[in-house]
């Protein structure tokens, strides 16, 4: 297991787009609610929070609602699955947090 790896919360952002791999960035939003938006240049590959291998991105869902899995509050947050792995991760706008989703 990697140094300072935690399974449900691999990270806890601040507003910097870096936070959420370059996939996200954070939006206070003109109704005074959080959410994530996807940003207009991704990168194609992020790493795997345990191996640090490069996880292709299959898909970017950005401003879905959904309860987070971390904070469990509800939020317009972002999704993203992964090229030949079962797991996706949550972009919290709530709590910040890019949260890793076991696979099926």
């Amino acid at each position: 297991m990697l140094r300072g790896y935690r399974p449900h919360a691999t990270i806890r952002s601040s507003i910097v787009p870096s936070d959420f791999h370059g996939l996200f960035r954070y939006d206070a939003s003109v109704a005074g609610r959080p959410r994530v938006l996807r940003e207009s240049s991704t990168p194609p590959t992020i790493p795997c929070p345990t191996t640090g291998r490069k996880l292709r991105v299959a898909t970017i869902e950005a401003n879905a609602s959904a309860i987070c899995p971390s904070c469990a509050m509800h939020g317009e947050g972002g999704f993203v699955s992964f090229d030949g792995d079962l797991r996706m991760a949550y972009a919290c706008p709530q709590c910040r947090q890019f949260i890793w989703l076991r696979g099926a």
